[in-house]
């Protein structure tokens, strides 16, 4: 008898724990009840708010931050975005550009705050002082873009340092300083008296306006600045214009520039020693080019050998004696490995003893 109850017992327990392996049970709440669900509530996190400076197409980020007080940014390459950063500690920085065998070159900076400190751009082929800025203690992406070609003296670069003002006793390699006047100042060179102005003529503004050109609008120049004694009307006024000195270099000894010049004595370029010595003369009469419309708003390009001034210093000067009764325009000085004069141009180029 008890041996019957211990074998029923035991099938029982056989029972359940089969019974509950397959069904679970469910035939005890019912087989077609939906299942419990649980409900679930998404939270979204809220991103802790950052600045960051835009990305910009590249070839030659660097990683190195730079001080903006001792920053140099070479471009070897036409129609570039070049960009990296440099740091600033709050001060005045002097901006230095080239547009150089590119032939022209633009440079933005913007700070860690997302803001423009500086935008310009300009067609200076030699390295030029530009302008000054100044923004708050933080980090700067500097975004520097070349020009298409066509240029010259070297690569394309900028430079910023604490030299605010042009350093006037500097003596520049293988470069007129500020030779095309591209800021639109005689940043670099020496004025005296009043024939010359106390800017370099904008020919973009003087060809909207009829009265700053003479017959045909001006032509044939690269840049935007011209120095001249035509300030929107012959000046017959005396007046001197002298570069920067410059070293030159034997892979680069002839001076190339524009220029608009009657055959006329009054009116002339001279090469002069570091001690202001002259050490050649040249008159050039860039009216006798049959290819102009209008010889007299007509630039003709030039050039002035200094092959036996090799490694010598020395300075541009541009002489405009007041009695003249016509004007000189210049500009786009810069020195070169080959001439670049204009074919039947008459040029009377004199070397003077000193």
């Amino acid at each position: 008898m008890n041996k019957g109850i211990i074998a029923f017992v035991i099938i029982l327990l056989i029972f359940i724990v089969v019974a509950y392996h397959f069904t679970g049970f469910k035939f005890l709440t019912g087989g077609n009840k939906a299942p419990t669900t649980i409900s679930t509530i998404s939270t979204t996190s809220v991103p802790e708010t950052t600045v960051s400076l835009p990305s910009y197409t590249t070839i030659n980020s660097s990683a190195t931050v730079q001080p903006c007080g001792a920053f140099q940014l070479i471009g070897q390459s036409y129609n570039t975005t070049y960009t990296t950063l440099c740091r600033s500690t709050g001060t005045t920085y002097g901006l230095w550009v080239a547009g150089g065998n590119s032939g022209s070159e633009s440079v933005k900076i913007l700070g860690a705050d997302n803001k423009t400190y500086l935008n310009q751009s300009s067609t200076y082929r030699c390295i030029t002082f530009f302008e000054n800025w100044t923004g708050p203690p933080e980090l700067y992406s500097v975004i520097f873009r070349t020009g298409p070609g066509t240029g010259s003296c070297g690569n394309a670069q900028i430079v910023m340092n604490g030299t605010t003002t042009p350093p006037t006793a500097t003596t520049y390699n293988n470069i007129i300083y500020n030779g095309n006047f591209g800021n639109g100042e005689y940043t670099g060179w020496t004025v005296t008296g009043n024939g010359f102005g106390l800017t370099p003529l904008n020919l973009s503004y003087a060809n909207g306006n009829s009265m700053c050109y003479y017959g045909q609008p001006w032509s044939n120049y690269n840049g935007t600045y011209v120095a001249t004694t035509y300030n929107c009307g012959t000046s017959v006024a005396p007046g001197n214009l002298t570069s920067s000195l410059f070293q030159v270099n034997p892979a680069k000894p002839f001076l190339n520039f524009r220029i608009i010049s009657p055959q006329d004595n009054f009116l002339y370029i001279e090469i002069v020693a570091q001690n202001n010595t002259p050490l050649l003369i040249a008159h050039f009469d860039t009216y006798n080019i049959s290819r102009s419309i209008n010889a007299s708003s007509n630039f003709a390009n030039v050039t002035i050998p200094l092959t036996q001034y090799i490694n010598k210093v020395m300075r541009v000067k541009v002489v405009a004696i007041s009695e003249s009764s016509d004007y000189i325009a210049v500009g786009d000085f810069y020195l070169s490995n080959r001439p670049v004069q204009d074919s039947h141009l008459v040029a009377n180029i004199t070397a003077l003893k000193g």
